[in-house]
């Protein structure tokens, strides 16, 4: 599930600051590759949402993930935040993608609902409207050596046009593909998506604790089709160029 963001963290930290034309920065273990970061939600001893037979969120999104490496592996290097059941805070998870100096982050996630009705697979990217403690400002450069002091919370604003543009590449993707309904790409303060500094959206694939979708997630072919989706979707957004990395 989305982890809202409450309060803004106040931890500050130094980035190396990205030269004109460093949106090119391709893997340095996969020459001429652009680097994505998946991660799957949850993990370990935080299962996430249940479905009634007991169809945890997290084996969901982590099977999700290795079909979307499986489907990008050789045209782009791919790596997860977790690659077995165990459990990883927010920090370090935002951390694989930032260390890897990924072109796009991509979080999964399969919630519930209290809506018996709600049905669909949703896109967010970070939004910080009714957050309180955010600035819309970028952090500015600062020092001979292009150093970029930034707030942990704050070091993915200045990505928020490209996370747009990601977002409804991939839920157009999306709903094509699964003939789903379109619930349109919404902006959210989700914790995992505030760190990273890239590109990101977190994607919300069904409400597991539904019965019918429960079904559904544990079909070897609907989680095909979305892993498809989704790295169709990446594959545009990269195809494309990123600006203003």
């Amino acid at each position: 599930m989305c982890h809202l963001m409450a309060i803004a963290v106040l931890t500050v930290v130094l980035l190396p600051g990205r030269a004109t034309g460093q949106s090119e920065t391709l893997s340095p273990d996969f020459p001429g590759k652009k680097v994505v970061v998946v991660d799957p939600g949850h993990g370990g001893h935080d299962r996430g949402a249940v479905g009634p037979s007991g169809l945890a969120e997290k084996d969901v999104t982590l099977a999700l993930a290795k079909k979307i490496s499986k489907i990008l592996t050789g045209d782009h290097s791919v790596s997860l935040t977790r690659e077995g059941d165990y459990w990883l805070d927010i920090e370090r998870r935002t951390a694989v993608a930032n260390h890897c100096r990924a072109h796009v982050f991509i979080s999964l996630h399969a919630s519930g609902s209290l809506h018996h009705g709600a049905q669909g697979v949703t896109v967010f990217c970070f939004g910080t409207e009714g957050a309180q403690g955010f600035s819309a400002e970028p952090a500015a450069p600062l020092g001979d050596g292009g150093q970029i002091l930034a707030p942990w919370d704050q070091m993915h604003l200045r990505h928020t046009a490209q996370s747009k543009r990601l977002a409804n590449v991939i839920n157009r993707e999306l709903v094509a593909r699964l003939n789903s309904a379109d619930r349109g790409v919404q902006a959210a303060p989700c914790l995992v998506l505030a760190g990273v500094d890239m590109p990101a959206v977190l994607v919300e694939i069904g409400y597991i604790n539904h019965s019918a979708n429960e079904g559904e997630l544990k079909a070897s072919e609907v989680i095909t089709g979305v892993a498809e989706a989704v790295a169709q979707g990446i594959r545009a957004f990269l195809g494309q160029g990123e600006q203003s990395r």
